[in-house]
């Protein structure tokens, strides 16, 4: 009897140490990284931004480098938010050159600064995962046009609401260190009634916005750190 009493109170015990002893955890079962900083840098793709409101002529914002700062936070396994800062120098084209427009051949260029907050939804995290993004923002344009007899078309930012979509991937090359590719089609709400005056020229031209929404698209790629 004392025998049998013996090995029940150790049978017991072994199952209480079993029972408080931690888990062990799973091989790649350590928490997921959460949040991303991005350096990126890419194609801006632009149309028509200006028309001339008492002249017929359309002014383009030509491709050209854009380059900034993407921050992630996943506070979710498959949702997560982004802060981003994009910055472009277009070219200005027109689409009549027998119309004077800027000095000579140098008809000038306008500064595109893109500040958004987007949502991100995610496929299940793996070594390559794929995302769709939906956000908000507001798009400053500089123009630096030279001749421009106001200073609407020659130094003054015009901030004005923007609203993107786009598609990506993000790939995950080491612990600390991600890549990504995206690409975002963005509609920048001009503020302005088509064909009213936004700046005049020394040559009595006058401009407005092209139409009530200004749209242009960026292809860019980038290098971050994880963590």
């Amino acid at each position: 009897m004392v025998r049998i009493h013996r090995k029940a109170f150790v049978s017991v015990g072994i199952a209480l140490v079993v029972v408080a002893a931690p888990p062990v955890a799973r091989p790649g079962a350590a928490q997921q990284k959460r949040g991303a900083l991005f350096a990126i840098a890419g194609g801006y793709f632009g149309t028509d931004l200006y028309v001339g409101a008492n002249v017929r002529n359309k002014v383009h914002l030509g491709d050209s480098w854009t380059y900034g700062a993407r921050l992630v936070m996943m506070p979710q396994e498959r949702y997560g938010v982004e802060l981003s800062y994009m910055h472009a120098s277009s070219a200005v084209s027109t689409s009549s050159d027998t119309v004077s427009f800027g000095q000579g051949t140098d008809k000038g260029t306008i500064g595109v600064d893109q500040i958004d907050l987007s949502g991100l939804w995610t496929g299940y995290r793996a070594r390559t995962t794929g995302f769709v993004s939906l956000g908000i923002g507001t798009t400053i344009f500089t123009p630096h046009i030279p001749g421009a007899t106001t200073s609407a078309g020659n130094g003054d930012a015009h901030w004005r609401f923007a609203f993107n979509a786009g598609l990506g991937a993000i790939f995950r090359l080491t612990e600390t260190l991600s890549g990504r590719i995206d690409g975002r089609y963005r509609g920048v709400t001009t503020n302005h009634a088509t064909g009213s005056t936004s700046y005049c020229d020394v040559w009595g031209y006058c401009y407005g916005y092209a139409s009530t929404i200004y749209w242009n698209g960026e292809v860019t790629a980038g290098l971050g750190y994880t963590f």
